[in-house]
């Protein structure tokens, strides 16, 4: 069915599993050594005891299953949020005319920098790098220190997204 070292990594998966879970509950941690041993089967009967399913010490499917869900939901529960990548690639350079998804993404984060920044103008949503969308990128650029051209490089974006990043931490003081 498994070979040893899947078996060994399948073990492993659960005892960080169950770390997740036990450090949550102030409990032992099992060691992560691969090897199914006492303090594993400890853990697993009070995780089994904790839900209510039967204590055998055995993960079965349905206390895999479970240990997987609830692990899974703490980690989400305490991580960051991933970050979105937008910006197409750093060598790439939005001009005038030029449409795509992510200049949606840009006119909203325009937009909302424009309500901490009234000198900023408010921008449509329209998926199109137009006059408007040129212009409030051409006053970022110019208050933060780059030629002030219109174009949205990689440099503009990371300017912008530096911005919004640091105001939107901060308005959450």
């Amino acid at each position: 069915m498994f070979s040893d070292e899947q078996l060994i990594e399948h073990i492993r998966g659960l005892q960080q599993d169950l770390r997740v879970i036990n450090a949550k509950h102030d409990e032992l941690l099992p060691k992560i050594s691969g090897v199914y041993d006492v303090l594993t089967e400890d853990a697993v009967k009070r995780f089994q005891r904790r839900f209510g399913l039967p204590i055998t010490g055995k993960t079965d499917l349905t206390t895999w299953d479970k240990i997987v869900h609830e692990s899974n939901l703490i980690r989400s529960k305490n991580s960051l949020p991933l970050a979105v990548r937008v910006f197409p690639s750093a060598m790439y350079v939005v001009s005038l005319g030029d449409t795509g998804r992510f200049i949606y993404i840009l006119q909203g984060i325009l937009n909302g920098l424009a309500i901490e920044f009234p000198y900023l103008p408010k921008i449509d949503y329209t998926g199109v790098y137009d006059c408007n969308t040129e212009q409030a990128v051409k006053i970022l650029q110019k208050n933060s220190g780059l030629p002030p051209t219109g174009k949205l490089d990689a440099a503009t974006w990371n300017s912008i997204s530096f911005l919004y990043s640091n105001l939107a931490v901060s308005l959450e003081d």
